[in-house]
């Protein structure tokens, strides 16, 4: 789905109201709150407002949201523009909401869009890719290691009885990442089934 796609929808959603008889409330529609569109409508009862504004969820990602309100600020229907004729977006009583969460974006840069699982899916794929970028090479160390690291062990937690027969492994490990270039070293011991990080 794309920015057309969901203007589309934006566009339905508003012409639905106009074909129950409401009308573009012009007066409270100037001024922006940072939001991408938004169009008020009366019946002259009530405004109703159609918002298209973004949202972010998770970490740093981002999205783009309809949100259909009903006006609760003291805003007369059909008057024009002046003061005390703005509609503030977190007043509304919403009625309903669509949320299109970003997935992606084409080479020359138009954004496309999904559902929340579809999104949770490319972000799980995203990891996976990225920790295959990473070049790992593990070397283990011969069994004289495990007497070395043994007191180290014993002063883990609950490992004060740890013996060198319970000790099964003893690695260096190395890790490249293949866009920086960055190397990570580290060493790991593994007892009784636990791994432990020399530090």
């Amino acid at each position: 789905m794309t920015q057309k796609d969901i203007n589309s929808k934006y566009t339905a959603v508003v012409a639905e109201f106009m074909a129950k008889g409401y009308t573009i409330n012009a007066g409270t529609m100037s001024g922006s709150q940072g939001e991408m569109a938004h169009i008020d409508l009366t019946n002259g009862e009530e405004i109703i407002r159609v918002l298209l504004d973004s949202f972010t969820w998770g970490f740093c990602q981002h999205g783009l949201e309809i949100v259909v309100g009903r006006v609760t600020d003291n805003v007369e229907p059909n008057k024009r523009d002046g003061v005390g004729a703005t509609v503030w977006n977190n007043h509304l009583e919403v009625l309903y909401s669509e949320q299109f969460y970003e997935l992606g974006e084409h080479r020359d840069y138009e954004k496309w869009y999904g559902t929340k699982e579809e999104a949770e899916t490319k972000n799980v794929k995203q990891e996976a890719r990225y920790e295959n970028r990473r070049v790992i090479n593990t070397k283990d160390f011969s069994e004289d290691a495990k007497q070395v690291v043994l007191t180290f062990v014993k002063r883990q937690p609950k490992c004060k009885s740890v013996k060198v027969s319970d000790i099964t492994k003893v690695q260096k490990v190395v890790r490249v990442n293949s866009f920086t270039g960055k190397v990570n070293i580290s060493y790991k011991v593994t007892a009784k089934g636990t791994e432990y990080i020399l530090r």
